[in-house]
């Protein structure tokens, strides 16, 4: 019998919860693994004009969560492991990348490899 009214919402409230906390986990622990493994330095100086080539982040989604379908899907909305760096033209050059959310600083794209398996590109620095 599926949950419906105030029981759905208190599900959902409580999945949101562990998931934010699953988070906060998560992204502190891959920061630092990122200080050792030298990945963080290389995301600052893909952040610099001249690293144009490379500026682009390719991550795998490890897991996804909303607390509603009808919700704007945002980067929060994803736990992502860093895969490699790409040339920006490779948003361009393939058919299955959508642009999934835009901000001050980045445009995040999504890129479906097999169903149901997800890819994001976070593209460096943005000019407007």
């Amino acid at each position: 019998m599926p949950l419906i009214g105030n029981w759905l919402v208190a599900q959902r409230l409580v999945t949101t919860t562990l998931y934010n906390l699953l988070r906060f986990l998560f992204i502190t622990v891959q920061r630092i693994y990122w200080q050792l493994n030298g990945t963080a330095k290389k995301l600052r100086e893909a952040r610099l004009p001249q690293n144009y080539e490379r500026s682009a982040q390719v991550l795998n989604v490890v897991l996804r969560y909303k607390f509603c379908r009808l919700l704007r899907t945002k980067v929060q909305n994803f736990l992502c492991t860093h895969n490699r760096f790409e040339n920006p033209r490779y948003i361009i050059d393939n058919e299955n990348v959508t642009l999934m959310t835009i901000n001050e600083h980045d445009a995040v794209f999504c890129e479906t490899k097999d169903k149901g398996r997800r890819t994001v590109i976070q593209s460096g620095p943005i000019k407007m």
